[in-house]
């Protein structure tokens, strides 16, 4: 395919090659950046570093304010993820039940367009519902709502993906054999898109545990989440603590996505193995010469 696509883009494919390298080193060399100031034995951000140590992120770790608010940020996010993957995937499954197309484009419209909404004006409005809801002052409810809701298109679009691969076919085949709607949701539609189920699951927890608009605005006062504990050290000082943190934070980001062309390698792997197996057919009784 690389071939192909090589000889169709003819001499655009040098410029082209050059703009993605350029590209992928501004992304990549920052972050590099950032890692080797971690590494310094000084006391000040500076790039190469002064030395290499990891003592900086040994700080980390043993300060109390960094791993509670690393903590907080946690089970946060998990709890957001969870309620953002359940109604993502219950809205993807959803909308094959309608059959108005044009209902279908309005109703994936509506559950898209949070991805375009600044952060900061739906940061002010869930603020503001907090203040008109005393109950809802000096917890944790509204961030992790909220969080849930900015995570759910991104679950609801990869979901929505995988339900399109799914034989249309399957679903009249089984009512007809008498299956109802929950053994069919369960049996077929759940199993069909269990990977894309995980997937969006996992990019709807990176893009949860690194939000900090949201945090900034309806966390109660005395407690931090991670990147708004980050972002208050580099106002006060901007030291290779704050760097230190910021590259386990994204060790953590690029470990969680690594997990998905990894299980899908593995999927494969084993999707290859069991027709090699059947190839080979039963194994001879001892004694006997095939």
């Amino acid at each position: 395919m690389s071939t192909t696509l090589g000889r169709s883009l003819g001499w655009y494919r040098t410029p082209i090659v050059v703009v993605a390298m350029l590209s992928s080193l501004l992304l990549i060399v920052p972050f590099l950046v950032l890692v080797a100031t971690s590494w310094t034995s000084g006391s000040f951000i500076l790039f190469p570093p002064d030395g290499f140590s990891l003592d900086w992120y040994a700080e980390v770790l043993a300060d109390p304010e960094w791993t509670e608010s690393f903590r907080l940020s946690l089970w946060t996010a998990a709890l957001s993820t969870v309620i953002a993957a359940a109604l993502g995937t219950l809205a993807a499954l959803g909308l094959t039940r309608v059959r108005n197309r044009t209902a279908q484009r309005w109703i994936r419209t509506l559950f898209i367009v949070p991805i375009a909404l600044p952060p900061i004006a739906y940061a002010v409005g869930l603020h503001g519902v907090t203040m008109d809801l005393p109950f809802l002052r000096g917890t944790l409810a509204t961030l992790v709502v909220g969080h849930a809701l900015i995570a759910l298109p991104y679950v609801f679009v990869i979901v929505s993906g995988g339900i399109a691969r799914i034989d249309p076919a399957l679903r009249p085949a089984a009512s007809t054999l008498g299956a109802r709607w929950p053994l069919i949701l369960w049996k077929i539609e759940l199993p069909a898109i269990l990977p894309y189920l995980l997937s969006g699951a996992l990019f709807a927890f990176v893009v949860i545990f690194d939000e900090v608009v949201l945090a900034v605005f309806l966390m109660p006062p005395g407690q931090q989440t991670l990147p708004l504990q980050m972002l208050n050290a580099s106002q006060e000082a901007f030291s290779p603590e704050l760097t230190a943190a910021s590259t386990l934070v994204s060790g953590l980001a690029l470990l969680v996505l690594a997990i998905v062309p990894v299980s899908k390698a593995v999927r494969r792997g084993a999707g290859r193995a069991v027709p090699a197996r059947r190839a080979e057919g039963p194994a001879a009784p001892e004694g006997v010469t095939p």
